[in-house]
């Protein structure tokens, strides 16, 4: 017994080439266009001369001090590595805005804290008029 003879063999299957060919020569077309802006931008702003003006400020300047604090998962506080209460952290804060107000504040809180926790704290930093830059993860 042949079962096979009931069946009808399906034609293969041709993928159609066209669309991907278009989009490949549009990204082409894109590319070489908006290389050539670029390169067009820059030399024209080069050729014009222009005479800047100088500024009193230095290039030189040191960047802001930056200050860690840091939350456990108990809601302990620990700042520049010392543990501190949140009253003490408030006398700390002071200190270094009034010696630096343009001091940034990096938050590192353990992943159990509760938020409101840090909040509290990037609330009394702001109260100092302190940057709260960044809240950093684990493995910075």
């Amino acid at each position: 017994m042949n079962f096979r003879e009931g069946r009808r063999r399906r034609p293969p299957t041709l993928l159609d080439m066209t669309p991907l060919v278009d989009v490949v020569f549009q990204l082409l077309i894109f590319f070489l266009l908006t290389s050539t802006y670029v390169k067009d931008s820059q030399s024209s702003s080069a050729a014009v001369p222009v005479e800047l003006p100088e500024s009193s400020l230095s290039a030189e300047q040191a960047p802001p001090e930056a200050v860690v604090l840091s939350i456990n998962d108990q809601g302990a506080i620990f700042f520049e590595g010392e543990e501190m209460s949140f009253e003490g952290l408030s006398v700390a804060l002071e200190r270094v805005a009034l010696k630096n107000p343009k001091t940034i504040l990096l938050v590192r809180g353990d992943q159990r804290v509760p938020y409101g926790r840090v909040g509290e704290v990037m609330s009394l930093a702001r109260s100092f008029g302190l940057r709260v830059s960044a809240i950093l993860q684990s493995g910075e």
